[in-house]
C-alpha cells in the first residue's frame, strides 16, 4: 500500500456551515410552531394523550396506524404538556434530526471522494430549507418521526455496505487517486464491525414498522438496493489482498437482520395485516405527466398552496437535479442503488396504488432526504479535477441558490397563512365572539372532527352528524330537528364530507330550513353559518315575472321592525315557481345597499341554498328559497334597503323584471353593537395593522365587484374594483380627533376621493377603539395593478390586483 495521505481530509467541511444549517433549521421549523390551528388529525392526536399506553394500543387497534408514534408523543406530553406548541415541537426536534441524518448520510456518501467534501453540508442546507419537510416538521403527526426512520435505515444500510466493499477491497478508490485505502473510524480492513451497523438497521426498521403501515416499502427499497448492490460486488473480481469473500454469508447476515426487526413487530402483526386489507380506498388514476409534476411539485413545496407561477421551471429543475445526482454517483455503486431506490420506490408505490391526491401525498416524505440528497450530488457530475473544481464549485453554489429561492417562494406566504392547515381555531374564535350558549348550535359533519373542536371548544353545544356510516337520513334529519328545536343561529364545519355523509344528508336538510347566511373555505374545512327563522311574516305582493319564466310568489320577512347588528343576519324567505321548465341555471342575490346604492352584504346562491338549480324545476312546482344576509362586523350604523337580484350562474348577466334589474324588498336598520367583536376574527384577505393619519387601517379586502366570494377572479380594463377598509379608531381618541377624515385611493388614472366610512357615518360619530368598515368601487382601466391608499400625509401601496 502507497504512502499515507490522509484520505478523509475531505470530509472536514467547514463546521460554520453545518452550525448554520443546523441553526436555520431549527428556526424554520420551530417558527410559528403554533401559528396555524389543529386540524382534524392532529385533534386525533391530541385525544390520545389522555389516555393510557395500553388504552392508546387499543384505539389504534381501531384506526389506520400502528401506536407507536402516540406512546412517542404521550411520553413527549408527560414532559412538555399537551398544548399544540408542545405537541408540534416533538415533530419539530424530529425535523431537526433528519437534516443532522442527512448530513451523516452525505457523510457516508462522499466518505473517501476526493472533492466531495461540500457535497454533506449542501445536501444538510436543503433539507434545512426543503418546504415539505418544514411543513410536516410543524405537524403533530407521525409522518416526520417516520421520514427520520427511513433516513436512519439508509444511514445504516450505507455503513454496513461500506464495510461490505472494505471486506471486498473496493480498490476502484485508487482509481480515482485516493492513494491508500482509509481507515474507517468503525472499523479497519481485516476486522470491520457490522454490529452497530446492523443494530441501527433493526432499530430504525422495527421502529417504522410501530409508527406506520407504509413502512415495509422502505425496507423492500433497502432490500432490493443491499441486492443490487451485493450483486455488483459477486460480478466483481476481488483484490488479493481484500478480505476473504463469502456474499452469500452477507446476504443472509442481511436477512436475517430483517428477520429480526419483523419478528420485533410480530406482537403487532395481525392487527396490521387486518388495518391493511381494510384500509380505506382513495385515491385516484392520473396520467404519467401528471403524476410527475404532482411529485416533483411535493417533493419540492409540499402542500403548500401558494406556489411560484409559472410553476414549470421550478418542477424542471426539482427534476433534473435528482437524475444528475444519479449520474455523479454512477460510480458509488452503493450510494447510487441505495439512494435511487429510496426515491423510487415510494414514488412507484405511490402510482400502483393510486394514491395521487391530498390526503395520500404526505406518503412521499419518507423520500424527501433521498431528493435532497441526490440535488446536492448533482454538482458533481462535472468532476472534481483540478481544472474542473471551478465549475463544480459554481453549480453547487447554483443549487444552493435554488434551495434558498424554493423557501423564499413559499414559505413566507405560509407563515403568514392562518389556514394553511384547516383553520378550527380561527372558527372556534368565530363562534366564541358571535355564538350564544343557550341559543346556538353547532354540527360537526363528519363526526371525526369532535376531537380536534373539542381542544378548541368555545362552549356552544355541538352536535356530530351523522352518526353511523352509510348514514341513516330519518334517523340523522330526526336528530337535527330535535337539536335545532327554539335555536337562533346554526354554524356548520363541513369536512371530509364524501366519506361521512356522501349523500349531503345534513346539508340539504339545513338548506331547507335554515337560512345559510355564509360560507367561506378555511384550509379543506368549509364553515358555514344557518340562522334558524321561524317568525317570518308574508308580505303584500302581487306575483312578479321575470323575463326568463321565474315567477316571485311571495316574500316573506321577520315580523316588526329590522333593527341589526353586526354578526347578525337579515333573513328573506322567498318563494319561486315557474310555468315551464327552466333550461339554465340561474342565482338570487340578495344585497344590503346603503344610501349610496352600494352593496355592503350580500348572500348570493341557487334557489334553496343551492339544493334546487332553476334547471330542474317542474312546472309550477313551489320552490322554498331562503336568505341570510350576514351584517359584517364594523357595519356603519344606518338604515339600509334589502334588495333581490337574478342573474345567469355562468354568464352573471342580470335577468330583467317590470321594475327594472333590482327588486326592493324591505328596510332594514343597523345599530352599532354595545360590545365591539375581536378584529382577529373578523374574515379580511389582507391584515395589516397600520397607522394613516389619525386612524388604523386594520385591513382590506380587493376582488372584482361581485365577486367577494372568487377573490382571485381576475379584473379586465373597464371592470370595477371593489373595496373594503376595515378602519379602527384609536383608543383613547386624540384631542384632534377629525370629525369626518377622509382617503384617496389611485387605482393608474382613477381618483377615488371620499370620507372612510362613505360619508353617512362621519369620523366625529365613532366611538374610542371602534371598528368601521367602509365599501367603495373604483374602476380599473388597465393602466396599474397596484392601488395606492392615501389618508392625510401617510400613503401605502395595496396588493396587486388579479388581471386578465
Amino acid at each position: 500500500m502507497g504512502a499515507s495521505r490522509a484520505p478523509i481530509s475531505n470530509l472536514q467541511s467547514p463546521n460554520l456551515l453545518i452550525a448554520i444549517s443546523f441553526l436555520l433549521a431549527a428556526f424554520l421549523r420551530f417558527y410559528q410552531l403554533d401559528g396555524t390551528s389543529l386540524w382534524n388529525d392532529e385533534g386525533n392526536s391530541w385525544a390520545m394523550l389522555a389516555r393510557a399506553y395500553g388504552e392508546i394500543a387499543a384505539a389504534a387497534a381501531a384506526d389506520i396506524h400502528p401506536p407507536g408514534y402516540y406512546w412517542l408523543l404521550k411520553t413527549w406530553s408527560l414532559l412538555f404538556g399537551d398544548s399544540a406548541w408542545a405537541m408540534r415541537s416533538l415533530s419539530a426536534t424530529l425535523g431537526v434530526l433528519l437534516v443532522v441524518l442527512v448530513l451523516a448520510l452525505g457523510r457516508q456518501v462522499a466518505r473517501n471522494r476526493s472533492g466531495w467534501g461540500y457535497f454533506p453540508v449542501l445536501a444538510a442546507l436543503l433539507a434545512a430549507l426543503n418546504p415539505f419537510q418544514i411543513y410536516y416538521s410543524q405537524e403533530a403527526r407521525m409522518y416526520m418521526l417516520l421520514a427520520v426512520e427511513a433516513a436512519g435505515v439508509f444511514w445504516a444500510l450505507l455503513w454496513v455496505m461500506e464495510i461490505g466493499d472494505l471486506r471486498a477491497g473496493d480498490w476502484r478508490l485508487e482509481i480515482e487517486g485516493m492513494g491508500d485505502l482509509p481507515t474507517p473510524a468503525i472499523s479497519n480492513l481485516r476486522s470491520p464491525n457490522l454490529i452497530i451497523p446492523y443494530s441501527l438497521f433493526i432499530f430504525f426498521g422495527a421502529a417504522g414498522l410501530w409508527t406506520h403501515y407504509s413502512f415495509p416499502i422502505v425496507l423492500a427499497a433497502a432490500g432490493l438496493a443491499y441486492g443490487v448492490w451485493g450483486l455488483g460486488g459477486v460480478l466483481r473480481p476481488a483484490h488479493p489482498l481484500a478480505a476473504e469473500r463469502r456474499p452469500w454469508q452477507s446476504l443472509l447476515t442481511f436477512a436475517a437482520a430483517n428477520l429480526l426487526l419483523l419478528l420485533l413487530f410480530v406482537p403487532w402483526l395481525p392487527t396490521a395485516i387486518d388495518r391493511v386489507l381494510n384500509w380505506p380506498k382513495g385515491g385516484e388514476t392520473i396520467s404519467l405527466v401528471e403524476g410527475v409534476a404532482l411529485t416533483l411539485r411535493t417533493l419540492l413545496f409540499g402542500p403548500l398552496r401558494d406556489v411560484p407561477a409559472p410553476l414549470w421551471p421550478w418542477l424542471a429543475v426539482a427534476g433534473l437535479l435528482p437524475l444528475l445526482g444519479l449520474m455523479a454517483l454512477r460510480r458509488n455503486r452503493a450510494a447510487l442503488a441505495a439512494l435511487g431506490f429510496w426515491l423510487l420506490l415510494p414514488i412507484a408505490m405511490m402510482a400502483a396504488l393510486g394514491l395521487f391526491t391530498d390526503a395520500f401525498l404526505k406518503f412521499l416524505l419518507i423520500a424527501s432526504p433521498a431528493w435532497c440528497l441526490l440535488a446536492a450530488a448533482a454538482p458533481w457530475i462535472i468532476g472534481t479535477d483540478s481544472g474542473q473544481r471551478r465549475a463544480t464549485t459554481v453549480l453547487a453554489v447554483a443549487v444552493a441558490a435554488f434551495g434558498v429561492a424554493s423557501a423564499l417562494a413559499v414559505l413566507p406566504s405560509y407563515y403568514q397563512d392562518g389556514s394553511a392547515r384547516d383553520n378550527y381555531r380561527g372558527v372556534a374564535q368565530y363562534v366564541a365572539a358571535v355564538g350564544d350558549p343557550a341559543g346556538d348550535l353547532v354540527v360537526l359533519d363528519a363526526p371525526g372532527q369532535q376531537e380536534v373542536w373539542r381542544y378548541y371548544d368555545p362552549g356552544v353545544p355541538a352536535l356530530a352528524l351523522p352518526d353511523q356510516r352509510p348514514p341513516d337520513r330519518a334517523a340523522t334529519e330526526a336528530a337535527l330537528v330535535a337539536a335545532a328545536a327554539g335555536k337562533r343561529m346554526i354554524y356548520a364545519l363541513f369536512w371530509a364530507t364524501d366519506e361521512a355523509d356522501p349523500e349531503q344528508v345534513v346539508e340539504q336538510w339545513l338548506d331547507r330550513n335554515a337560512f345559510k347566511a355564509f360560507e367561506s373555505w378555511q384550509g379543506n374545512l368549509r364553515f358555514a353559518a344557518y340562522a334558524v327563522g321561524d317568525d317570518l311574516t308574508a308580505q303584500p305582493l302581487t306575483p312578479i315575472v321575470w323575463d326568463n319564466g321565474m315567477v316571485l310568489d311571495s316574500v316573506s320577512l321577520p315580523a316588526g321592525a329590522s333593527v341589526l347588528h353586526g354578526g347578525d343576519v337579515a333573513l328573506v324567505q322567498l318563494g319561486w315557481s315557474a310555468p315551464q321548465p327552466l333550461d339554465r341555471r340561474y342565482k338570487i342575490s340578495v344585497q344590503l345597499l346603503d344610501g349610496r346604492g352600494q352593496v355592503v352584504a350580500q348572500h348570493d346562491s341557487e334557489p334553496a341554498g343551492g339544493s334546487r338549480p332553476t334547471d330542474t324545476w317542474q312546472a309550477d312546482e313551489p320552490i322554498v328559497d331562503n336568505h341570510a344576509v350576514p351584517i359584517a362586523f364594523g357595519t356603519p350604523p344606518g338604515d339600509y334597503q334589502l334588495v333581490a337580484v337574478v342573474y345567469d350562474a355562468d354568464t352573471g348577466a342580470r335577468v330583467q323584471q317590470p321594475g327594472g334589474d333590482v327588486l326592493p324588498l324591505g328596510a332594514v336598520s343597523v345599530a352599532r353593537a354595545d360590545v365591539p367583536a375581536p378584529v382577529a376574527v373578523i374574515p379580511m384577505q389582507h391584515r395589516v395593522d397600520a397607522a394613516l393619519g389619525p386612524v388604523i387601517l386594520a385591513g382590506y379586502d380587493l376582488y372584482k365587484q361581485g365577486y367577494a366570494h372568487a377573490p382571485e377572479t381576475p379584473l379586465a380594463p373597464g371592470d370595477l374594483l371593489h373595496v373594503t377598509f376595515y378602519w379602527l379608531a384609536p383608543y383613547p381618541l386624540p384631542a384632534d380627533w377629525p370629525a369626518d377624515e377622509t382617503f384617496t385611493l389611485r387605482l393608474g388614472d382613477q381618483r377615488l376621493t371620499a370620507p372612510l366610512a362613505g360619508g353617512a357615518y362621519p369620523t366625529g360619530e365613532w366611538a374610542p377603539g371602534e371598528l368601521v368598515r367602509g365599501d367603495f368601487d373604483v374602476l380599473y382601466a388597465g393602466s396599474d395593478r397596484r392601488p395606492v391608499l392615501a389618508v392625510s400625509d401617510d400613503e401605502m401601496p395595496l396588493d396587486v390586483i388579479p388581471v386578465r
